[in-house]
């Protein structure tokens, strides 16, 4: 062989590689990618939601959820119970969601994190998400996953793991109920002497 055929030889390995990479950046700007996650309720401060969401660009079409091992469901307690948690037996990881437009998400409200780290404990659950993506026409669809790791622990000394604002408030009020009544009987006393 001489030079120029292996010019033509290098030429179309460089046509092919800049093929595969436009390919690849167009799928990554026009897939959807479907993730779990779970995320502290801002309103809510105790509360864990788990939240699924496709945050890639295209649609995703009959999303199928795959967790290593069944989640938890309504796992609500602060601190760690005694009692294990219900396993999720309902609800979109268990039935699938049909269609999932670019940046929509689903909410749950999954529970606390006393509840939700006494059924996950100190091994993340990994749940892989599998859907399709759906071409122009509806004849062409590419079947694709996302891997998600759900941990709890993140939140062991957050307000999730914490008894949040709610039960905080009321402990000042209370409080400052006591102090109150206090001062109120102190006026009522010096009150009733300079009566008498």
């Amino acid at each position: 062989m001489d030079i120029g055929n292996w010019i033509s030889i290098f030429i179309a390995l460089i046509a092919t590689a800049a093929v595969v990479v436009t390919y690849a950046v167009f799928r990554s700007s026009t897939d959807p990618v479907v993730i779990v996650y779970a995320d502290p309720d801002i309103k809510r401060p105790s509360f864990v939601n788990l939240i699924i969401k496709n945050i890639g660009n295209g649609a995703a079409h009959s999303i199928k959820f795959k967790p290593t091992r069944p989640l938890p469901y309504e796992a609500f307690s602060i601190k760690v119970p005694e009692k294990m948690p219900e396993s999720m037996e309902v609800g979109p990881i268990v039935t699938g969601i049909p269609f999932l437009a670019p940046g929509q998400k689903i909410t749950l409200t999954w529970g606390q994190y006393g509840g939700l780290y006494k059924y996950i404990g100190d091994e993340p659950i990994q749940v892989e998400s599998q859907y399709y993506a759906v071409g122009k026409t509806r004849f062409y669809s590419r079947r694709l996953s996302a891997t998600s790791s759900l941990d709890v622990r993140t939140f062991e000394r957050s307000e999730s793991a914490e008894h949040g604002h709610g039960p905080n408030l009321v402990k000042e009020f209370k409080a400052l109920n006591k102090s109150f009544d206090s001062v109120s009987k102190g006026v009522q006393q010096i009150a009733d002497r300079g009566k008498s």
